[in-house]
């Protein structure tokens, strides 16, 4: 089966029409299917151009959201039912748009005013020509047992992956040596997850649960912090929490006087009524070397 889907992505790339806009488009992607931290680097490479006047966009397919439009969301008018969960995380910071077709989607932006379009998640996608392409590697699972889907957590061979990108952004800890056996073939930039508002946390009981990509990673933040884990209920990715499951926890952390805790992400999949009952903690990326980022989306003539 895994032969069968690199096929299908083969015959997929060299059948596609792939279009310019006019305007710098980078890519920020994944070799992998999911939890390798491209959110929250999409976020910081969008408040890195808006530090420099910089107007980026962000184009996103909108994962499992059911709108079929093309549309910038509107945080107060769409939900994650609409836009999916990390789109509407995305947008609210930053002006986002929805497109199941991504040339559609940043020509739509370029004429609202972008400066730049940041594709989410499109490393696999040739619809839209990218002058940049970054690709998010976690350090900690690397690109796991190296089959591709459905064997293995791979969408695409990885020397194709890493071959076609200009920058890999390697975070946390660097436990499968990816920094030695790609940085002869693609300039590195190490980083960090780190999470937010948690202080108020620090000697508090806590019990936390994620839906996310590798929901364990969340576990491991909160531990690197000190902070007091009694129990953590991990959830797959994208998982619409049922307030039976939210229940369960809510209940669980009042008989051991403990604060439910979880991501900004799961948040938009949780039932508003129940939201204050939990504590949501937001992560971020810090990069040791962001001149060297900026320099090189200079080089690039992106900015």
């Amino acid at each position: 089966f895994s032969f069968l889907y690199f096929l299908i992505s083969i015959i997929n790339k060299k059948i596609k029409k792939t279009n310019k806009i006019g305007i710098p488009v980078i890519c920020v992607g994944n070799i992998n299917t999911g939890g390798s931290g491209k959110t929250p680097f999409v976020i910081y490479l969008a408040n890195l151009l808006k530090k420099r006047k910089i107007n980026a966009h962000i184009v996103s397919r909108g994962y499992l959201g059911k709108s079929n439009d093309t549309i910038k969301i509107n945080v107060k008018k769409h939900s994650y039912k609409d836009v999916g969960d990390e789109a509407l995380l995305l947008a609210k910071e930053n002006n986002t748009w929805v497109s199941k077709n991504r040339y559609e989607g940043a020509l739509k932006a370029t004429l609202h005013g972008a400066d730049v379009i940041i594709l989410d998640d499109g490393l696999q996608n040739y619809s839209l020509y990218q002058d940049l392409k970054i690709v998010i590697v976690d350090g900690g699972f690397g690109f796991g047992n190296n089959f591709l889907i459905p064997a293995g957590p791979l969408r695409e061979n990885i020397q194709s992956g890493i071959e076609k990108s200009k920058i890999l952004i390697l975070l946390d800890e660097d436990k499968n040596n990816i920094e030695q056996k790609v940085k002869k073939k693609i300039a590195v930039i190490k980083g960090q997850t780190i999470i937010k508002n948690y202080k108020k946390l620090k000697n508090k009981k806590l019990v936390a649960f994620a839906g996310i990509g590798r929901p364990e990673k969340f576990l491991n933040s909160l531990e690197k912090k000190k902070l007091s884990i009694l129990k953590f209920f991990p959830f797959p990715d994208h998982y619409v929490y049922k307030n039976s499951d939210l229940i369960k926890i809510i209940n669980y952390s009042k008989k051991n006087s403990a604060i439910p805790v979880t991501t900004l992400k799961d948040k938009e999949r949780i039932n508003e009524n129940i939201r204050k009952k939990i504590h949501f903690i937001d992560l971020e990326i810090k990069l040791k070397e962001e001149k060297k980022l900026y320099r090189l989306l200079k080089l690039e003539k992106i900015v």
